[in-house]
């Protein structure tokens, strides 16, 4: 066998034919297994490769992909017609059609799982919005005016006004305050202004006086009934709106009690300060000598119906000062700033009241007197009454100062002041 190849090659014609058939077999072979390798790339490139539509299966041979064209820049394929202007001197303007909401969505279902609510834009939600609004411009300016009658009405016609199935919430912007404020109005008494230079025809009277007419002549008077009415529309309120821990954020029975204490504290003292104001016993004009004597009389039956007034007061204080403490005893009402400050008030109130009446100090005959049927001891608990009302009072303002409120000055002056203070 040579190792080096032959100098030169020998022709067709003296080469056998064994070795030509030989060639063109192998010739065949390379030929055929080149074909099938590229046939095999082709389907694995095939397989790989997303299936393309016919648009885009005729464009991918038609035209090849370039780079730099603009078309594939911008990502627009070249079958779809270009937007019109401004395109491409701004973005294509999407004209799909608005969403539906889902309100309306479900509501255009059959049968429908939901029912709009009507559009403020509606007819007949639009006209009785505006006789809400005449109705209540008719009210503020009936009360402004003081014809509380009128005002009345309007407030019954809103109470009994609805607007897409709601009525109004007295909560809301302090419209709770609007009903009681009327219902104390109820029959109110307007007494008739007399004239100030007036004298009453065959009496001895100087000019510029007028007989039995009270400091507060000519102011209008509330009526025991008006402020019945008031306290029962609070309670009314207080077990319609509890405190509960769903309402804690709301305006509830937390808000609705000071104002019922307030009216209650109100209904006491308007109803004494009449009683002390009404004189029992007309003073007699005469010019006899007896006329020191009725003067003693007339003060004495003052004086005793001053007394009889503030007792009076003192007994409807006591449920205002029981029903206090015992809400008190339980949160949030033993924590709130309202009511510890109206107790610490309501407490001097009662302690004033204790004590009003012991500040005379009577002669040795009436001491004789007051040992002999015990009185005495009597003035002595009525001392020890008040003390206790103090020390409430001072509790009471202890934990308003603790809780950062803010303090009457009568309450301030109470913690800075010794205990036995006015008690000695």
């Amino acid at each position: 066998m040579a190792i080096f190849a032959p100098v030169y090659r020998p022709s067709a014609g003296q080469q056998g034919f064994l070795a030509r058939q030989q060639k063109r077999e192998r010739k065949r072979r390379r030929d055929g297994e080149a074909s099938e390798s590229e046939d095999e790339d082709a389907t694995l490139a095939f397989k790989q490769s997303p299936e393309p539509d016919e648009g885009q299966r005729t464009a991918s041979f038609i035209h090849p992909v370039h780079k730099t064209d603009p078309y594939h820049v911008a990502g627009h394929p070249r079958e779809v017609p270009l937007p019109p202007a401004p395109f491409p001197h701004a973005p294509v303007l999407d004209w799909k059609p608005a969403k539906k909401p889902a309100e309306e969505e479900l509501a255009a279902l059959n049968p429908p799982l939901y029912v709009a609510k009507e559009s403020p834009e509606d007819r007949s939600t639009s006209s009785k919005r505006r006789h809400i609004d005449n109705l209540t411009t008719v009210l503020h300016t009936c009360m402004l005016r003081g014809d509380w009658p009128r005002a009345s009405r309007a407030w019954a016609l809103l109470l009994r006004t609805e607007t897409a199935g709601r009525g109004m919430d007295v909560r809301q912007h302090g419209r709770w305050g609007i009903g009681a404020e009327l219902l104390m109005r109820q029959r109110q008494k307007h007494p008739v202004q007399a004239p100030p230079f007036a004298s009453p025809a065959g009496s001895d009277q100087p000019q510029g006086r007028t007989a039995n007419v009270p400091t507060d002549y000519g102011q209008p008077a509330f009526t025991d009934e008006g402020f019945r009415l008031a306290r029962e529309y609070y309670e009314r309120l207080i077990l319609q709106y509890p405190h509960t821990p769903r309402t804690q954020h709301t305006v509830n029975a937390v808000a609705f009690y000071p104002a019922l204490f307030n009216i209650w504290i109100y209904e006491a003292q308007d109803r004494s300060k009449r009683a002390r104001q009404r004189p029992d016993v007309d003073r007699p004009v005469s010019s006899s000598g007896s006329e020191r004597s009725a003067d003693f009389s007339t003060t004495s039956s003052t004086r005793g119906s001053a007394a009889a007034a503030r007792q009076q007061e003192l007994e409807e204080a006591l449920p205002v000062a029981q029903r206090m403490d015992e809400l008190m005893l339980s949160p949030p009402y033993d924590t709130s700033l309202a009511l510890l400050q109206l107790r610490g008030m309501v407490g001097l109130w009662i302690s004033d009241l204790y004590t009003s009446n012991d500040n005379r100090a009577p002669s040795d005959d009436e001491q004789d007197v007051l040992q002999r049927i015990g009185c005495v001891e009597a003035a002595r608990s009525r001392k020890l009454a008040a003390r206790q009302e103090r020390e409430r009072a001072r509790g009471a303002a202890s934990k308003v100062r603790a809780a950062g409120g803010e303090l009457p000055i009568v309450m301030a002056h109470l913690l800075e002041s010794d205990d036995e203070e006015g008690f000695t």
